[in-house]
């Protein structure tokens, strides 16, 4: 699980409907993303989610995401 993707989006009060309604996908698509189900996320899917989040996209955001992908496969 991406479990600061969760975690910040608690720390915001967000529902995982929420957050993928700011960044414009499904629910789902959010949800496979956050429990780690798609482990290929694209940079426009992260970008949209760090801006939902009110997170930086920055390189520390990738990366936290990507060590996280190779820990978990």
């Amino acid at each position: 699980m991406r479990w600061h993707m969760r975690k910040r989006r608690v720390e915001l009060g967000l529902s995982q409907e929420e957050v993928a309604n700011m960044a414009d996908m499904a629910r789902a698509v959010y949800s496979h993303i956050e429990v780690g189900r798609n482990k290929n996320p694209s940079i426009a899917q992260m970008e949209s989610i760090a801006k939902a989040l009110k997170v930086k996209p920055d390189i520390n955001f990738f990366r936290d995401f990507c060590d996280e992908m190779e820990q978990t496969s």
